[in-house]
């Protein structure tokens, strides 16, 4: 019977292409257990500890720790002790070669450059932060194993060499800046603009909300009276609950509705899943949650993933109209504006109501303006008659 087991990098996302090996939490040679974490794989989105898909020895590392690996290549191997290792690995999941630069051939295991016919360990993150920033390996001390230069080690080195105050891409915005860009240059963003009475909305927040409150002990708010709205909406109007994949559009079952959230180094967007089926107190309970976690970077994947519309609410920074970015895959982002007093024509009379402006951006490749446009006609229809949103507390 052939006791090998090949761990591989696994897919944590829809958009995942590749992984880092953050960290082993176990070494070669050591026991390991089936469901025990033995690394730590780092992502676009979050860090997540992989679980060992069967009991046995680890007995080879293929991927070291800050190394980057493809999903479904192989990054360890687990056997029992005395099971012979198959001596070549498949083809289609064996690790990159190291690169090496120079007429020096390189053959350790793990990722090296050659600078001056002297052979540097480097990691390729590290490697490549160094080339970005323009940095002289020479001149870094690594502290990984063996000598191995880390990315830490890079991120002092360029501290050290700046005189002015420049801040390198962190992680978070680099992740920012490649998906916004993928999204640019792929989707065709159209945005459509509308606005919204908010005025029954408000009060009915502030006439159920202390009892919602005392009773379930959440503050509702017009977020989470936002999402509830967005999903409801989203079930008449399936279409831009979608995502284009190769020459076909594959509509979600679920309606998962990511709120885009800001935190000290970036944007993150925590996803409420198959929010279309949770009371607003369970939507606000969520939003809550996944805010504070997102604010910590403990967000995991499962929490950070799979979302189908994202919500982007600029209101409390006083934006009036905004045209967010589609985050990939979806087909459809909301701009949320601030709600102001404005003098308005209500029922043949010059009143003043509290007024809202959305901003939808659609993906014009997946659907035309008139789908759009009724979308938010529902969306609008629903805030505005926002009582069925909201659940009758009960003590």
């Amino acid at each position: 019977m052939n006791l090998v087991t090949s761990v591989k990098m696994p897919k944590l996302s829809w958009t995942m292409t590749e992984g880092i090996v953050a960290k082993w939490h176990k070494k070669v040679g050591d026991e390991v257990k089936k469901g025990e974490p033995i690394c730590e794989i780092e992502t676009e989105k979050s860090l997540d500890e992989l679980e060992a898909p069967e009991s046995g020895i680890l007995r080879k590392i293929v991927i070291p720790d800050g190394s980057v690996a493809k999903v479904n290549q192989i990054i360890a191997i687990i056997a029992e002790a005395d099971e012979p290792l198959p001596e070549k690995l498949p083809v289609e999941e064996v690790a990159p070669k190291p690169e090496v630069v120079g007429e020096e051939v390189a053959e350790a295991k793990e990722p090296e450059v050659v600078i001056r016919e002297e052979r540097i360990k480097i990691s390729p993150i590290a490697k490549k932060l160094a080339q970005e920033h323009g940095i002289n390996l020479e001149e870094i001390k690594g502290t990984g194993p063996d000598g191995r230069i880390v990315k830490e080690d890079v991120l002092k080195a360029i501290e050290k060499a700046e005189q002015e105050k420049v801040v390198p891409l962190t992680r978070i915005r680099k992740v920012i800046k490649d998906r916004l860009s993928y999204s640019l240059k792929t989707a065709l963003h159209v945005p459509l603009t509308i606005e919204v009475d908010m005025t029954y909305a408000i009060e009915l927040l502030k006439s159920l909300g202390p009892e919602i409150e005392k009773t379930h002990n959440i503050r509702l708010s017009i977020s989470s009276l936002l999402v509830k709205a967005v999903a409801k909406s989203l079930e008449d109007h399936p279409i831009l609950n979608s995502r284009l994949e190769n020459e076909h559009i594959v509509i979600s079952k679920d309606i998962n509705i990511g709120v885009a959230v800001a935190i000290e180094n970036g944007l993150v967007v925590p996803v409420i899943h198959n929010a279309n089926e949770k009371s607003i107190v369970e939507i606000a309970k969520s939003l809550k949650e996944l805010a504070e976690k997102a604010r910590k970077e403990s967000l995991t994947t499962e929490e950070s993933t799979r979302g189908t519309f994202t919500v982007s609410n600029l209101g409390m920074f006083g934006i009036d109209i905004f045209a967010p970015i589609i985050n990939p895959p979806e087909s459809a982002i909301l701009g949320v504006g601030r709600i102001v007093k404005n003098p308005v024509v209500f029922n043949d009379e010059i009143t003043v109501r509290s007024i809202m402006t959305l901003t939808l951006v659609f993906d014009h490749r997946i659907m035309d303006g008139a789908v759009a446009a009724k979308f938010l006609q529902t969306l609008k229809e629903t805030l505005e008659n926002p009582q069925d949103l909201i659940e009758t507390p009960t003590r």
